[in-house]
């Protein structure tokens, strides 16, 4: 059978009849290239609740409708917030699982719905790697295989839309309602007041927080001072140029064409290519301002000689532009380029002579305790307590063998010509270096010693006059 009228999607005349005609049984579509998104009669949906009251008003009009498929259309319908147009997929799989339905099943109803007019396909499944699509030249053999998935609509049939007295305007998916007729106005208006009846009341326990009144402002307060007319405040915005510039003194035309000049800047030198037009021209205002062409900032970017494209491009050109204006390699103009860090000039060296005088002023008193009264004990204790005494050792490891080593050696039968291994000789140099080794670690140990005295013989003097002060 042929597909629904199209004529009801055409704009009607503003003045409606205030009986409407019934409307006519609905057509079924049943060729199925009708029922596609480009091609369809039927109004884009988004919300939930629309689409299931289109399903409830058609469900009687197709004659294989059942229960089942307003199941199957309240599973969909609990799908289409995860689109921003409404869109779900078939998922038959998840669909069998959810519902405990048979492939075919489902099938069956969902092609009602599209006979209906209230789904049409936005594309179909196939066995075609999605994954070409999407990435493009971008697509690699590795990057996998994902089959295209079957994406329906849900839509609202252009009869559903007589029957409630709403008015189209515009054809097919994109149309939209523009009005109501009176006995749609009444209706609608009547489904307003009941959503707005049904919404969830407040709990008892709720309670509304008293509104909070502003403090009164004690002391004295600031008389404003009259301002001539045209001046600037103090911190606020500087006045709009009558030219149109802002604050940085640029109108819109010299922006135009600074992006330009970077979008034709960011195809000479490579590692300019991934940038945004709009930052770049702002990172390079500074060569543009002091006269260069695009030809000349190209020269002078490119001979950079940067190793690797860097992560922020923007900010990689003002810290060069920076350091190279620093250190003369660049001329640009003083008030174009600033440091990052402006110190306060001192030629005279006043800050210099100001920081000894505050050291001086902070530290001066301690340090003079410090040599009245602790220098000459505390370095008389410890040269004391360095003198060498005798070394405490711990017991060392001795290697054992249970019978000599000698004995061992001749008891080994001679290999070939070779004799057999003599008695440990003297010394060696190992066995200096051990020595060496041993007596430094001695002399660390008894310094270590002898500033732990130390350490205990000055606590145990403060301890005393600590408990004279708390005394007293």
């Amino acid at each position: 059978m042929m597909q629904q009228s199209c004529g009801r999607c055409q704009v009607f005349p503003a003045a409606a009849p205030a009986r409407p005609a019934p409307a006519p049984p609905a057509q079924l579509i049943t060729n199925p290239s009708d029922q596609q998104l480009s091609t369809t009669c039927s109004r884009r949906l988004r919300d939930a609740g629309d689409f299931l009251d289109a399903v409830e008003f058609m469900l009687h009009r197709h004659p294989k409708a059942t229960d089942t498929t307003l199941i199957v259309a309240r599973d969909i319908a609990s799908r289409m917030g995860a689109s921003r147009d409404g869109h779900v997929a078939y998922a038959w799989r998840e669909m069998t699982q959810r519902l405990r339905l048979g492939r075919s099943t489902i099938a069956e109803h969902v092609r009602i719905l599209r006979e209906l007019g209230l789904l049409v396909w936005v594309s179909h499944g196939s066995r075609r790697n999605v994954l070409r699509e999407r990435l493009g030249a971008r697509y690699r053999i590795g990057d996998g295989y994902r089959g295209t998935a079957t994406i329906y609509a849900p839509c609202a049939p252009p009869a559903w839309d007589e029957a409630m007295g709403r008015i189209r305007g515009g054809h097919g998916y994109r149309s939209r309602v523009r009005s109501h007729t009176e006995a749609g106005r009444r209706r609608a208006i009547a489904q307003a007041r009941g959503r707005r009846g049904n919404a969830p009341s407040r709990t008892p326990s709720f309670t509304q927080l008293p509104p909070v009144l502003p403090v009164p402002v004690v002391g004295e307060i600031k008389t404003p001072h009259p301002r001539p007319r045209g001046a600037r405040p103090a911190g606020g915005a500087p006045p709009r140029r009558r030219d149109g510039a802002g604050a940085t003194g640029v109108t819109p035309g010299e922006v135009e064409a600074h992006i330009t000049y970077a979008r034709v800047l960011r195809l000479e030198v490579w590692w300019l290519q991934h940038a945004c037009v709009r930052r770049l021209a702002y990172a390079v205002r500074p060569l543009i301002q002091a006269g260069y062409s695009w030809q000349d900032s190209a020269r002078e970017l490119a001979g950079w000689r940067v190793p690797q494209r860097p992560r922020d491009v923007v900010a990689y050109i003002r810290a060069g532009l920076r350091r190279r204006a620093q250190h003369g390699a660049l001329v640009l103009e003083d008030h174009v380029v600033r440091p990052r860090r402006q110190a306060p000039a001192d030629g005279e060296g006043r800050r210099h002579a100001a920081m000894p005088a505050v050291w001086r002023e902070r530290y001066g008193p301690a340090f003079a305790r410090y040599q009245q009264h602790l220098r000459g004990p505390m370095r008389a204790a410890l040269n004391r307590l360095t003198q060498r005494q005798p070394a405490q050792e711990g017991p060392r490891w001795a290697y054992r063998l249970r019978e000599p080593e000698a004995r061992f050696l001749t008891s080994l039968p001679p290999q070939g010509s070779a004799s057999p291994r003599p008695a440990p000789g003297p010394a060696t140099a190992a066995a200096e270096r051990e020595a060496r080794v041993w007596a430094a670690l001695d002399d660390h140990a008894r310094a270590t010693a002898a500033f732990q005295r130390l350490r205990d013989q000055l606590a145990a003097q403060g301890r005393p006059a600590a408990a004279r002060t708390t005394a007293g």
